[in-house]
Parts: structure tokens; sequence; C-alpha cells
């Protein structure tokens, strides 16, 4: 029985994948792999709970050194097949579900063919995993951590953001060493990913003690895991698998599986598993070759196909070794060492372009006007998709000429704040510009702020999408370098307090207006106030938030915006007098 997104054909290779890899590795939904192994899951236990039921251990089980008070288990249920196993070096306790993983990889249809096509694909990447793993000191049973989280598969993709053999999320992939740009997402490098897989787990066996809470710590995250422990008072973890709540549902059955993984590899014969079924090694070895070269030449050069090269490398986001070092180590097949193991320059092909490191905030509009190009260009020469967000850091290949520079405006850039006075001890003020695709939890954790100090900072909706070109008011650490950021700084903005006069007067001398106060003559209505003025009824209703059919009242007073030529004289000079004002102002306030 074929499991989808999991079946294995004779004489299946690496590179009969990388087409569809290439085409849907970035498209944010979930691979068929980890859709096949969430369904597995479900299939086994679903919604129905687990059963825990009396005392006492199923006859002929006594020789697997279970734990005092195990999981019951039915005794009426066939289990002979579990006498005599070679145990694995993780713990194993013959928790219920534990059991129920076992008894369906050998015995239901589903399960033999899962199981199968597990062993099958980690014949590709087995040897690898087991040697990083020796080397770190760990037990070799763990890797079956990457059989739970990817099927062996290094290009698996959760819809949670998770990718790669090892299923490593974004910021704790860069917290160990993994390379995330626009060239390269390290997450997807077999041997990479596992060697940051080992530190990551020996950091979780050293803060927890046991290896079924570092299991734990690894799916669901080392602080919840925490806050679970402290909650429930226990550092038991199947204690706090039974608990109501203690556990997410996922978790609770995570180490189950791989423990039930970790049989299996010890046992293969047991559940009908031969070597001859598994997928050969990769026959690959490393060579260095220059950054920032297309990897088409490079496959032309080596003698072998693009599909097949990239496909030995799927950490290649966009068919390019990556821009910004000097050498990469490539992944070949042994026939083609020897063509590409020269330590020349970058190819001819490539010297008419240059780098550009992308600052949080650019554009490509900036970075092509700074490079006398169009974005079209940029985005063509980089690969970069319509809509595609660029990781603030990457190195862009540009045009290789002088670069313009970036001249400062000749008027400052006006920013409009709650508070014109707020100032924060230890802290410096900047104001960034928004640009398509940000959001207030991605700018607050570029700048290292929380969100709700931005909404503090600024008058803004916590729930609607920032728009294109608002400026954000943002108070760093003093420490806090922002080379990698496009900021305006005190010194180039002219800041007016929302709503104050200053800010009325600046905004309507613009437009040639001055903004004054009125007040109703007796007989006067909206339309004669209007006319006297030059500005329209509809107009002068909505500056004061009423109806153009109101009826004005004698002695009231209502705010008009009028041509400089029509209005009073005096308020003429009041509107001058806050402008002169709000620049000296301004200027005391600069640090």
């Amino acid at each position: 029985m074929a499991l989808v997104g999991l079946s294995i054909t004779a004489g299946a290779r690496a590179d009969d994948l990388a087409p569809e890899v290439a085409a849907t590795l970035y498209a944010g939904e979930e691979s068929p792999e980890l859709a096949a192994l969430r369904a597995f899951d479900e299939s086994l236990f679903g919604p129905a709970p687990i059963v825990r039921a009396r005392d006492g251990f199923p006859v002929g089980l006594s020789n697997l050194a279970a734990p005092a008070e195990p999981a019951a288990i039915e005794a009426s249920r066939d289990l002979s097949f579990l006498r005599d196993l070679v145990l694995p070096d993780l713990p194993i306790r013959w928790d219920e579900r534990v059991v129920r993983y076992l008894e369906s990889y050998y015995g239901s249809p589903r399960g033999k063919a899962l199981i199968r096509a597990l062993w099958a694909r980690y014949g590709r990447y087995g040897d690898m995993i087991d040697e990083i793993l020796a080397e770190a000191g760990l037990p070799r049973d763990l890797r079956c951590v990457a059989m739970a989280e990817s099927g062996f598969e290094p290009t698996a993709r959760s819809n949670a953001g998770a990718a790669g053999m090892w299923q490593f999320v974004s910021a704790t992939g860069a917290e160990f060493g993994l390379r995330q740009d626009h060239w390269i997402d390290e997450r997807l490098d077999p041997e990479r990913s596992t060697r940051a897989a080992a530190a990551y787990l020996s950091r979780l066996h050293a803060r927890f003690g046991s290896w079924e809470l570092a299991l734990a710590g690894y799916n669901m995250g080392y602080g919840a895991l925490l806050r679970a422990m402290r909650k429930y008072n226990t550092n038991d973890f199947w204690e706090l698998s039974r608990i109501e709540a203690g556990l997410p549902f996922e978790t609770s059955h995570y180490v189950s599986k791989i423990l039930a993984c970790a049989v299996v590899m010890r046992n293969p014969e047991r559940f009908g598993l031969t070597e001859d079924q598994k997928l050969p090694p990769i026959d690959a070895s490393y060579v260095e070759v220059p950054g920032g070269v297309p990897l088409a030449q490079l496959a032309r050069k080596a003698g072998i196909g693009q599909d097949e090269l990239l496909a030995l490398n799927p950490a290649l986001r966009k068919g390019r070794t990556p821009v910004g070092v000097e050498r990469y180590r490539l992944r070949v097949p042994e026939t083609a060492v020897a063509r590409l193991s020269g330590k020349g320059k970058r190819e001819a092909a490539t010297a008419d372009v240059r780098e550009h490191i992308f600052r949080f905030g650019e554009t490509l509009d900036a970075v092509a006007r700074r490079y006398r190009t169009t974005a079209r260009e940029i985005a063509k020469l980089n690969d970069i998709e319509p809509g595609e967000r660029i990781v603030p850091g990457s190195r862009l290949l540009v045009p290789n000429v002088e670069p313009r520079l970036e001249a400062p405006p000749e008027e400052p850039t006006v920013v409009a704040v709650p508070d014109d006075t707020l100032r924060i001890a230890g802290k410096r003020r900047v104001f960034y510009r928004v640009v398509s695709g940000d959001d207030l939890s991605l700018v607050a954790e570029f700048f290292r702020v929380r969100p709700d100090e931005l909404l503090a900072w600024n008058r803004v909706e916590p729930t609607a999408a920032l728009p294109e070109g608002l400026i954000l008011q943002i108070f760093v650490d003093e420490s806090r370098k922002l080379d990698d950021a496009v900021v305006l700084t005190d010194d180039e903005v002219r800041v007016f307090r929302v709503g104050s006069d200053e800010f009325f007067a600046y905004h309507e001398a613009q437009r040639g207006r001055v903004r004054f106060v009125h007040t109703v003559e007796p007989g006067e209505t909206l339309a004669d106030v209007a006319r006297r003025f030059g500005i329209g009824t509809g107009d002068l209703a909505r500056i004061n938030a009423f109806s153009r059919h109101r009826r004005l009242e004698a002695g009231e007073r209502i705010i008009v915006y009028a041509d400089a030529s029509v209005a009073p004289p005096e308020a003429v000079a009041q509107a001058t007098a806050l402008l002169d004002r709000s620049d000296s102002v301004d200027e005391d306030e600069r640090p």
C-alpha cells in the first residue's frame, strides 16, 4: 500500500525531486511528506483518548525492563513480536502509544508501508547522520528525530514555516548558525542542519536532564515545556503527557513515535526491513567553488544536469552559489570533482556585477536608482519573484558601476507623532519609513523593541495593515547600530504633535492656506462663510465634522482653511508666528 507523499519506487533518486523542489519549496504550504506523517498519527490516535486502565504488564514483556508502573497494555492483544528485541540507546518505556506505533509498523498495511518508505529514505542520509551524532557524543537513535520531523526529507516544509530534515524554524536555525537569506537556506542543507540539530539536542538534554523531555522540548519549544513543568510541578514527561492540557496533542505522541522508530531501527528484520530496501547513499563529495556563480555554469563545467546539481544542494534558493562568500563548498557527484576543483576566480559572466547589502526598509527602486538601473533589472539579476520579501542583510547582485551618493533632502522630512516631548533615558529616537510587506511584529523584532512599545510611541492600530510610507517613531538602545536599516534621525526630520496648532499651520501653509477660527455673525449661513473665504461648502462642513445643511448659530466658532490672500491679517500673522516657533523649538530639542 503506497502512502501519499512517502511512496518509494524502485530506482528513485534524489535528483528526481529537483524540479518540484525548486518550484514549491517556498510556497508556504505543508510538504507532502509532513502531511502524510501527520495523517498517519491522526489515523492511529485521532480524537479518541488513550486507554489507561489496569495495573500489571502483559505476559512475555517482562524481559524488556519495563518501569515500575507502566501504562496498561491490553493483555488480549498478541504482542509476542516484541519479545527479545535489541533495545535502542534511548530509554524505552512501554507506554500504550509506543506499543500502538509498533503494532502498526509490524502488522498494519498502512504502517508497514510508512516504515518501509522511511527506512528506504534513511539509506540516503543514514551514514551522514550517524557520523555527526557520534562526533557529538549523542545517542545514535536520535536519528529518529529526523524521521519524526520530516521523514528524512531535507526539503520538507511545514505550514508553520519550519523547514528541512530537522524542521528548524527561522529563528532557531539562525541561533544555531544556519544561514538564511535571499540566496541560501541552510536549514535545507542535510549536513549543516544535522550538525545544528545535534547542537540543539545537546543543549536541550543539558537543560532538562532526560531524553524524553529534551525531545518534547525540541517539538514544542523550551519555554513552553518549562511552563508546563512548572504549572503541573513535575519533571516526568510521561506524567505530563497524561495530564489534561499538560502537553499539545502532537508532542504527547511525538516522543512515543521517536522511541518506536528507534526500536524498529534496531530490529529491522523483525519489522520486515532489509538492507536492499534502502536507497543507496548519495555518491557525492564537496568541492570549493567561487561564490555568486550560476549553477547552470557549474553544471556545464561539471558535465552534469543543473537539476542534479540543485538536488545535491537543496539549500541554494536561487540557482546560484551564495553571493557574499569568496568560496562555497558545493556538493557534486564524485565524477565531477576533478572538473570543478580548480581555484580560479569568479566566472567571467559575473565580472560586470558587484554586491550590495540590502538594508531593512530599503526598496528595489532605491537600490536601482543608486546603481543607475531599474528595479526590474535588479529583480531579474537576482531571480526575485513578484511580491518576494528580501531578507535584510542579503547580498544582492547589482551592476558594477560607481553608485550614486544618497543626496540629503532639501527639506527635512515632516513626521507627526502623538507626543512631541517624549524622550526615554538610555534610548535614542529614530524614524522608520514603512515599506511594502512590513507589519508591526516584523518591525519590532528588527529594532529589538516590543510591539506594544511601537503602539505606545505611534498612532497605529495593531490589527490593521501598515501602509507603505507611514513613518514610525522608534526608541532604540543607544548602543544599537543601525547600519543595516534605512532610518531617519532627529536632525533629518521636522516633528509635529498630531493635531497641534503648529501641525495644522505647517500643513496648510504647504497649500498656501491659513487655518483660523471664525466667529459666526448673526444671520450668517454656512454658504455665506464659504463664499466669504473662498472655500467649498462641503469642505467647510468636512473640516468641522458636521452636515453641510447645518444651521449656524450667531457666536458659534468654526474652523476655516482659507487662502492667505483672503484670510484675516491677524490669522496670517498668527500662522506665521506658529511656524517660526515650531522651527525654533524643533532646533532646540534636537540632541
